[in-house]
């Protein structure tokens, strides 16, 4: 969070030593996950994310080749998950099965700063983002012998049966990434490698992501 802190002491710092006028480009990014975390993966769960992410995205230019970007960026993932559930020692097992459908929101603030190397415009960025995640969850329990097979005589109430659950989590961590810019007279395109991990909640994973910016507003 100390990040968050420093940014806006930074803006106004770089605004107070100029004079130059501050300028805003809008656009849109897409992108496609470099990595699958496989950690989300084990014997009786299949984790799958989705091939594509991408949304708008906004851009203040500073002086001295610095900005400040945001963007929102929409993914979603399926976790499947399949395994036997015995409720005693001499009944049949239910089979357990439950699939979860997650969309996710992440929105990072970066502080960029480009580089001249000729004609080229290299860059890098740093900051922090947030992440908001709602969860769909459908569970079925499945008797693998006669009905009442799977259940103990002493077990209170009918077989269970599972449902639809709703739930939500917020994460959030640092993230980086670098780039080049590509100007045209009307479209500015940057590829970028971002980085991107959780620190608060859970799963933990390191996230590298490849995206393509559009940006499209003059700058000064």
């Amino acid at each position: 969070m100390r990040c968050i802190l420093l940014l806006p002491l930074a803006v106004f710092g770089l605004l107070a030593q100029s004079d130059r006028p501050v300028s805003v480009s809008a656009g849109f990014k897409v992108g496609s996950p470099l990595n699958d975390p496989s950690s989300r993966t084990s014997l009786f769960t299949t984790y799958t994310q989705s091939r594509w992410t991408g949304g708008p995205t906004v851009e203040l230019h500073l002086p001295y080749r610095f900005s400040v970007e945001f963007d929102a960026l929409y993914r979603n993932n399926r976790t499947n998950y399949s395994a036997p559930l015995r409720l005693g020692p001499d009944v049949n097992a239910f089979t357990l099965t439950s699939l979860q459908k997650t969309n996710t929101w992440d929105f990072p603030l970066l502080l960029k700063h480009r580089f001249q190397v000729g004609s080229l415009r290299p860059f890098v960025s740093a900051g922090y983002f947030w992440s908001h995640e709602s969860s769909e969850t459908s569970i079925l329990y499945l008797c693998s012998g006669p009905p009442g097979s799977c259940r103990p005589s002493d077990y209170p109430g009918p077989d269970p049966r599972g449902g639809q659950f709703h739930s939500s989590t917020t994460q959030r961590g640092p993230a980086a990434g670098a780039g080049i810019e590509f100007m045209t007279r009307y479209v500015t395109i940057s590829p970028e490698l971002r980085f991107s991990r959780p620190t608060y909640g859970y799963p933990r994973d390191n996230r590298f992501t490849g995206l393509v910016g559009f940006t499209f507003g003059k700058r000064k």
